[in-house]
């Protein structure tokens, strides 16, 4: 299959770097992937660094013809079989694609909700259909906005399980001088106000009183607003807790960070919808401990395979934190129950091989029921443009 990904965001976060996993997946299974994105921007350089096959192009508003025409233009002369949508933006940019005759599947990952009546209008009635990470976004799409049900698609994040398969050497610990009997808790993820690392300082704050040889490593940097890692940096500073809290920034080595970690904690406080530092702490072998946030509840059975706990409750956190700390029996089931669940339901081969059938069943009623949609779309024998010749 031919597949244009299509994101305008200038952030680099997960949902981002899954992108880039799936086209770097598929160009290497025998497929046409690229992603479109703006230049300049974090996700241009994160994904130039994954080796992610771009077009660079200036996104600057959903209401753009120009931008929707070299759009058109590309999926022309590379007979692109389906377009993919990550945002509000993106959509409208692709909207006039899709009028045209060229499937558009809406991807839909984080449980906010949609707001306006023109966001809901075109998930009714402007794609061919909406992949949504967690049930629960299915059934807030459903209820909420009357969307067919059949017209969404359920299919949640996957790892590539080998990579983070245990056991692993915990170097990370020694690059960040904490020896190997120092209880370390880490949190993963890109730091913003909902995902909750404030929460986890007022949890330190409260764990090292009756731990004080704990310790805590933050990985991950700012969305955006950079500053946002200042704020969680100044929250450190002022509870005195520079010597206990390690901001580790953005790393690519996040398999090595979760070998080094006695437990991992998300402490999102809303917009996930299917985190992928569950997938990741669980394919590590680590115990977990998360909000009931997402499909977390759908995913984490508290005290089998880790432990659940309301978000934005910094004492329930910090006790919880403090339970796996004394019971590291609780903590060994947890884990293992977390790596068997992953092995089973988590693996990235066959998360792909399921999209990749939603997007074949996808052309194939596109085309059955669309005959005209090849004269709209006029297709070009020449196989690849570059983006040179987009922008032309």
């Amino acid at each position: 299959m031919n597949i244009l990904y299509v994101e305008s965001s200038r952030s680099w976060g997960g949902q981002e770097y899954r992108t880039c996993l799936e086209i770097n997946w598929l160009n290497g299974h025998g497929h046409q992937a690229w992603l479109v994105c703006n230049p300049c921007s974090q996700v241009h350089d994160k994904a130039s660094e994954l080796g992610t096959r771009l077009i660079a192009m200036s996104l600057r508003s959903r209401a753009d013809p120009l931008c929707s025409w070299r759009l058109w233009r590309f999926c022309r002369r590379n007979k692109i079989d389906v377009l993919k949508a990550y945002s509000s933006k993106d959509h409208w940019i692709c909207l006039p694609l899709y009028f045209c005759g060229i499937p558009l599947s809406r991807a839909r990952c984080i449980t906010d909700p949609i707001g306006s009546k023109s966001r809901a209008f075109v998930f009714k009635h402007g794609c061919s259909q909406i992949v949504a990470d967690a049930s629960v976004i299915k059934r807030q799409l459903v209820r909420e906005h009357g969307i067919d049900p059949a017209k969404i698609e359920v299919i949640g994040s996957a790892v590539d399980l080998e990579k983070f398969k245990p056991p692993r050497d915990p170097k990370f610990r020694r690059e960040i001088g904490i020896d190997e009997n120092t209880p370390l808790i880490g949190n993963v993820g890109m730091i913003r106000p909902d995902k909750g690392q404030l929460v986890l300082v007022e949890a330190a704050r409260l764990v090292l009183k009756k731990r004080p040889d704990a310790r805590f490593a933050i990985v991950g940097q700012g969305t955006g607003i950079l500053k946002r890692g200042i704020n969680v940096r100044n929250a450190i500073d002022q509870a005195g807790l520079a010597d206990k809290i390690i901001m580790a920034g953005y790393r690519w080595d996040t398999p090595d960070v979760y070998a080094a970690c006695d437990m991992v904690v998300i402490a999102s406080l809303r917009t996930e919808a299917s985190p992928i530092v569950l997938r990741e702490a669980f394919a590590s072998g680590r115990p977990v401990i998360a909000t009931k946030v997402g499909d977390i509840p759908e995913i984490l059975r508290d005290r089998q395979n880790g432990l659940l706990i309301e978000p934005g409750d910094s004492q329930a956190l910090a006790a919880a934190i403090i339970e796996f700390i004394c019971n590291p029996k609780l903590a060994a089931h947890c884990a293992a129950n977390g790596l068997r669940h992953a092995t089973e339901h988590f693996s990235f081969d066959k998360m792909m091989e399921t999209k990749l059938r939603a997007d074949v069943a996808l052309t194939r009623a596109n085309a059955g029921g669309n005959p005209d949609s090849d004269r709209c779309v006029e297709r070009e024998d020449s196989p690849k443009q570059s983006a040179k010749e987009l922008g032309g």
